[in-house]
């Protein structure tokens, strides 16, 4: 069996997952990773006995390998992804895409004038709980949907932000609270409930001291669809609880914990919601990443996500989440940032 050879950017804190879940993927191998720092590519690739570089480009050029996941700081993103979309190399890149819409573009221009596929990781949209959504979505069991809410309520101790110069910064994290962690759900709203028509926000540095960015985000949203939402982000809620994604319709609501689903309510109910309902959440459930950057992360996200990947290349067909796609929740955060800053509604397209 041919396998599809991997290269690693970035062997901070993110890039052990794409490691592992590369390694879980039969038809995947790691082959190499690089960094600026030559501490940390030499512990990762001594960690996962793997050839290891501080020059990116010496990476970029490797004929043996065929896929870069890019794991980089999140404005930094643009000046890797283009140069591997130039050498022929699949591009899979952690999230946000990157911290401009300008740049967003560039990088899916690159991937297209190239030919390369280009993925942006938002592991959540294939876990199990969401997934069954999807399903329930597309069979029109919600009727018309009227409203739908995200929101992360997480803690980040001011010793996380002083721990890396980038964090909390408009010119390498993009954001605070909203780009950094919460836009998994921000993509999710906007798969489930649609394009966003219009949106009017609130942000705030409450809790921390030393970054530029917010630490506490509230936005009230309207769909084109005509449907309401809410989105609501901070890394100041102590000691910081699950994640949720609620989506309410004429016919049917259920309410996600951390991908899990714990509330399941359908006007026409049949066995397979019988069966979810029974499989749901009873106990509390933990808030994975609420409290620390890696509490509770696993790895089968990234390991399903980096799959698809894989099919896609084998069919020559579009990832689940392409640049298109990642994309989306850039515009909405740059969005929520500007109605902040303007004190106003802002309309999509942003300008």
């Amino acid at each position: 069996m041919n396998k599809f050879r991997f290269g690693i950017i970035g062997c901070g804190v993110i890039g052990p997952w794409h490691a592992d879940a590369i390694r879980a993927i039969p038809e995947a191998e790691l082959v190499a990773c690089a960094d600026v720092v030559e501490e940390k590519a030499r512990t990762m690739g001594e960690k996962y006995g793997i050839d290891w570089h501080t020059d990116i480009n010496e990476l970029l050029q490797r004929e043996d390998i065929d896929i870069v996941n890019i794991c980089v700081p999140s404005g930094l993103r643009k000046d890797i992804a283009v140069p591997a979309a130039r050498a022929g190399k699949h591009i899979i890149a952690e999230k946000p895409l990157e911290i401009t819409l300008e740049k967003c573009d560039e990088i899916i221009k690159a991937a297209r004038d190239n030919g390369v596929k280009l993925g942006v990781i938002f592991q959540a949209r294939f876990s199990d709980g969401v997934q069954t959504l999807i399903n329930a979505l597309n069979k029109g069991k919600f009727g018309k949907l009227v409203y739908g809410e995200a929101s992360v309520k997480w803690y980040r101790t001011q010793e996380y932000y002083d721990s890396a110069g980038w964090r909390g910064t408009w010119a390498l994290d993009g954001g605070g609270a909203l780009m950094n962690q919460s836009i998994h759900v921000v993509d999710l709203l906007q798969w489930i409930m649609g394009d966003v028509e219009s949106l009017f926000a609130y942000t705030g540095l409450l809790a921390h001291e030393r970054i530029e960015t917010e630490d506490t985000a509230i936005a009230s949203i309207k769909f084109k669809s005509g449907a309401l939402g809410s989105i609501v982000g901070m890394t100041s809620a102590y000691p910081g609880y699950a994640k949720k994604i609620e989506i309410y319709g004429t016919k049917g609501s259920a309410i996600l914990e951390n991908d899990a689903i714990v509330a399941w309510n359908f006007a026409e109910e049949d066995e397979e919601d019988k069966l979810i309902k029974e499989g749901q959440t009873k106990k509390k459930t933990e808030a994975v990443g609420a409290s620390s950057a890696t509490a509770g992360l696993a790895i089968e996200g990234h390991r399903r996500q980096i799959f698809d990947f894989i099919e896609a290349i084998k069919k020559d067909a579009e990832p689940l989440v392409n640049g298109e796609e990642g994309r989306k929740s850039v515009e909405i955060i740059l969005g929520i940032y500007q109605s902040a800053k303007e004190r106003k509604e802002v309309r999509f397209p942003i300008k």
